[in-house]
């Protein structure tokens, strides 16, 4: 009888939309990070229908390419976790944004935590982007942790390593940013543990922010007062 082959030590997600000009370095890049931890790894690039040369670049940085199922960003994770082989499970952005080099700082934290984020608002880290957009990003974090006695930095943060059996036990539903806050809250009620290592947020290297300032505020709304109910709930 044939046996089964191993599970993967990792697998990163990368949810791409027309991405090309930052998915080839990323993921070329992204190899070398691997090569050098010695893992066994693969690198899933989640398309969400890029017009451009996203999938062929992909491909040929060594990227596996599947097809987003549902809408948005949550879509995408959920894809990509679906199709994931690893027993940790990697999310990073794919316009260069998030270092690669990085992926050896939450891989080397890998045990210290049922979730690992790279973090810009702990010592070390930083961000890199106009103030508008910082102080945004300031006080959507500060009101969720506070909200929900969360020992966290940077709930906004989607660089993270994740255990695999962790996201098993959760169940999202949020298809914008938002997905991110919601995953986090879930695993941390939940009674999971979630630390940060810190990492500096770059601007992006080519094309154009996909971010929907008015669209996301709406759902980062609902998700907190859908969150909100079902930490009542559990008390």
């Amino acid at each position: 009888m044939e046996q089964a082959a191993a599970p993967l030590d990792l697998s990163i997600i990368i949810p791409a939309l027309n991405e090309a000009g930052n998915i080839g370095p990323l993921g070329t890049r992204c190899r070398s990070v691997i090569e050098r931890l010695g893992v066994r790894a693969e690198i899933l690039v989640v398309d969400g229908g890029s017009k451009d040369g996203t999938v062929a670049e992909a491909e040929q940085a060594g990227g596996r390419v599947i097809t987003q199922i549902g809408r948005g960003y949550g879509g995408a994770l959920r894809t990509g976790f679906g199709a994931a082989c690893g027993q940790h499970i990697q999310t990073m952005d794919s316009d260069l944004s998030h270092e690669p080099e990085v992926i050896q700082s939450l891989w080397e934290a890998r045990d210290r935590a049922d979730v690992i984020i790279a973090s810009r608002y702990v010592k070390g880290g930083g961000a890199e982007m106009p103030k508008f957009r910082a102080v945004l990003s300031r006080i959507l974090n500060v009101t969720f942790t506070k909200a929900f006695r969360m020992p966290i930095h940077d709930i906004s943060s989607g660089f993270r390593l994740y255990h695999g059996e962790t996201l098993k036990r959760v169940t999202f539903q949020a298809s914008d940013f938002d997905v991110l806050e919601e995953i986090l809250i879930l695993i941390y009620i939940g009674g999971g543990t979630v630390t940060e290592v810190p990492f500096m947020y770059r601007p992006r290297q080519a094309g154009k922010s996909h971010a929907k300032l008015i669209q996301f505020g709406i759902a980062y709304a609902r998700t907190f007062w859908k969150m909100w109910k079902l930490r009542t709930i559990r008390g």
